[in-house]
């Protein structure tokens, strides 16, 4: 299948905005937030967005409303390029691996497993 370019973009800037969403959330937890999150909670964007945007009560009803109206779309394009994504990383990850010293790549493993403790590393 072939996507248009205009709709490849789309996907870019929706994969990087989950992305962020994901690292944010990631940051959150490991500086010990006080309230639970998933990886890709719209609720955790808003209010995100509203501690640093200050949001009016209008302004984060009209995000919200935003949110729920474009959510089931973003998750099928995630559940869509999610694989292809995380096989890029994959790669890329074992190929830093293999131009690393030994030595370096104890330190490396490490870093991965601070990161993301729950994927498989090289």
């Amino acid at each position: 299948m072939i996507l248009p370019a205009w709709l490849k973009g789309a996907l870019i800037l929706a994969i990087t905005l989950m992305a962020g969403i994901m690292l944010g959330a990631s940051y959150e937890h490991r500086r010990g937030s006080t309230h639970s999150v998933s990886s890709m909670d719209s609720h955790h964007a808003l209010d995100h967005l509203e501690r640093e945007l200050v949001l009016d009560s209008a302004q984060h009803r009209a995000i919200a409303a935003i949110f729920a109206r474009h959510q089931r779309t973003i998750d099928s394009s995630w559940h869509a390029v999610q694989p292809h994504v995380h096989a890029a990383l994959d790669s890329t990850l074992r190929e830093v691996a293999a131009v690393l010293r030994p030595d370096q790549m104890a330190k490396y493993r490490e870093m991965l497993h601070e990161r993301h403790p729950s994927a498989l590393h090289p």
